[in-house]
């Protein structure tokens, strides 16, 4: 399954400072989503120009999704918060997905599973 996280700033985010000035906590978010990176499970990720992030997961479940997130040490010290999102990719440039049915289609889809 595929998640969306939407990284934001945390209690204990540093006001006035950069992800790139906000010190270990973020050095170790980064090391954390190289890792999973080369894991396979962080398929895209990245701060945005405003602020916060996201990352693309892919995981077994919402649970496994979370506790990955929930180890990472930008979040462990505050210094970020997460909101987790499934995502049901319609359209999917990287696995060249493209859905072809209609709208009640995919809502028959959705419920079945």
């Amino acid at each position: 399954m595929r998640f969306v996280t939407m990284f934001s700033y945390g209690p204990n985010w540093q006001t006035g400072k950069t992800v790139y000035q906000q010190g270990p906590p973020i050095d170790g978010h980064l090391e954390s989503m190289r890792r999973r990176f080369d894991e396979g499970v962080l398929l895209l990720g990245g701060p945005f120009e405003d602020g916060g992030g996201i990352a693309v997961i892919e995981a077994p479940g919402e649970e496994e999704a979370a506790t990955l997130l929930d180890l990472d040490p930008a979040v462990m010290a505050g210094v970020l918060s997460y909101r987790l999102h499934r995502l049901h990719a319609y359209f999917d440039a990287f696995a060249s997905v493209r859905t072809e049915v209609s709208v009640a289609d995919l809502a028959v889809q959705r419920q079945e599973g």
